[in-house]
């Protein structure tokens, strides 16, 4: 069953303002998962969004296959509680014992019923056999298990128990007790690993909790001089960041600057011609190269180079300003914000700066109908064979590609700011409503995200990654619809989109965008 077929809608969903009577609070639509919407609505808390947005709304009986053996059960409650009684396997306990959330629970499933190993061989198993990406492509068609939402399965089971049978219903309010004690225990566990931590109020795992050898591909990838090259050739972006560190070079002057991620050394460069002390941080291999080209420019005595992640080594120093080109694909991927956190809360003096200090986040329609055929209609005929059943796979994936001016149909719509002095890391995670505008006929074909970029000094400086802006090296980032949509001059579009990090993969972003009561899932990495 693809993942985009009868989408049920949301319940209980806030409205949508609408676009010709905009709250008077500019910002009331944002909201993160740490507070960051600037309004006093307690409906705003985008955790519980999210979690309304992956809920399933239909409470229909559909028949579901055990995945020890061919019966089949009228409904999921029913299917598990024949797995426990009849194979000696407790579904939900063994859920909570390896903490899975949906993905591995879908691996999970995938991985039973296309290895076929017994109950006795699972409940022995001592890792997550199943945690491949090749398990996720369904091995059953239209399989409801791989459907049903592990995040309640305790209230699910006993919330959509078919009939009255008192002895099943006892048999449920069991597995609750038994799963609302294993998340205690679970939960002492996490305190004991987490107690001495210095970071506080943290809900999420960030890249400052990673290990250096988790995150070793990462840094490898900034050793080759390709990138750098690519990076460097990007004038908004480079002029940009000159701009704003030589037109305000008396602020920097006599100043201690850090610059982060600081890979050829340009802006190291850019703050010591401006007259600053500076400390470039890397922990790529590139850092070698960096270290002779301040050499070669004779900038040795007043720029001082440093291997390593900002999270582990030692500085003694701290900073007036900071100045990091962190940015990614989509504004967060890559997750290099939690590192300009983690320097600001322990290396910017009181009272230093953020360069650069706000950005902001975009959405926008799209009608490209040649790049529609190109990547999702060209598997409806691949010389002469059908090969739809790639499509959801596809469109799964959000594409960078530069937008070319004429293919934007709508207006835009900010779905989030972010003001880089006081925002956590949990801020990073957010859902905001957005409606747009046709600028015409025609046909929607996907949605467009980008950001803006400020330095808001006394000689402010700014850049666009929009596609109505000159082109960058970020372009932008593309969400495909499964169809194209037809629009009419003026017509509103309005929706929701959530971005969140990926559980494992916290450099990388899930992202849904619900529209017309359809949700569809992307991702970006």
């Amino acid at each position: 069953m693809s993942e985009w077929d009868d989408m049920p809608p949301l319940e209980d969903e806030e409205p949508i303002p609408n676009p010709h009577n905009p709250p008077t609070n500019t910002h009331a639509r944002f909201s993160s998962l740490n507070g960051f919407d600037n309004s006093d609505d307690d409906d705003d808390d985008s955790d519980a969004m999210w979690e309304e947005m992956e809920e399933e709304e239909e409470n229909t009986v559909t028949r579901t296959k055990c995945v020890f053996c061919d019966e089949y059960k009228d409904n999921v409650p029913l299917s598990i509680n024949h797995m426990r009684d009849g194979h000696g396997f407790d579904l939900p306990a063994f859920v909570c014992r390896w903490g899975m959330d949906q993905m591995d629970f879908i691996k999970f499933v995938n991985y039973m019923r296309r290895e076929n190993p017994s109950p006795e061989t699972v409940l022995k198993i001592d890792e997550m056999t199943w945690d491949n990406e090749y398990y996720m492509k369904p091995v059953l068609e239209d399989d409801v298990l791989l459907m049903f939402d592990v995040e309640e399965i305790a209230s699910a089971i006993v919330g959509r128990v078919v009939g009255e049978d008192k002895s099943l219903q006892a048999t449920c309010e069991e597995l609750r007790e038994i799963i609302d004690k294993q998340r205690e225990t679970m939960q002492r566990m996490f305190q004991a690993v987490t107690a001495n931590s210095v970071v506080e109020n943290k809900s999420i795992r960030t890249v400052s909790d990673m290990r250096p050898e988790e995150d070793e591909g990462y840094f490898n990838s900034y050793a080759h001089f390709d990138i750098h090259h690519e990076m460097l050739s990007d004038k908004v972006r480079t002029e940009s960041y000159r701009d704003a560190i030589l037109r305000n070079s008396p602020l920097l002057h006599g100043m201690r600057v850090l610059d982060l991620g600081c890979g050829t050394g340009i802006l190291s460069m850019f703050s010591a011609k401006a007259g600053a002390y500076v400390t470039g941080v890397d922990m790529s291999d590139v850092i070698y190269q960096a270290m002779d080209i301040v050499k070669e420019n004779q900038l040795e005595d007043v720029i001082t180079l440093k291997r390593g992640r900002i999270e582990d080594i030692e500085i003694e120093d701290k900073f007036d300003f900071i100045v990091s080109e962190w940015m990614g694909y989509f504004l967060l991927f890559e997750g290099m914000l939690d590192s300009v956190i983690y320097a600001r809360d322990n290396y910017l003096i009181e009272g230093g700066f953020l360069l650069p200090n706000r950005c902001s986040m975009y959405i926008t329609g799209m009608e490209d109908l040649e790049a529609y055929n190109k990547y999702i209609a060209f598997w409806d005929d691949v010389y002469g064979f059908k090969m739809s059943c790639m499509r959801s796979a596809v469109i799964k994936e959000a594409t960078t590609e530069v937008v070319k001016e004429e293919c934007i149909i709508t207006s835009e719509d900010k779905i989030m700011n972010f003001d880089l002095m006081k925002i956590t890391s949990n801020d990073t995670e957010f859902t905001s409503s957005f409606f747009l505008i046709a600028k015409r006929d025609g046909q929607l074909t996907a949605f467009v995200g980008y950001f803006d970029i400020y330095f808001e000094l006394p000689h402010p400086v700014s850049f666009s990654t929009g596609p109505l802006s000159t082109p960058t090296h970020w372009k932008q980032t593309i969400f495909y619809l499964p169809e194209p949509r037809n629009v009419e001059l003026g017509e509103t579009i309005q929706g929701v989109i959530s971005v969140r990090r990926k559980r494992r993969e916290v450099r990388s972003l899930d992202v849904m965008i619900k529209f017309e009561d359809k949700k569809y899932y992307y991702m970006v990495e």
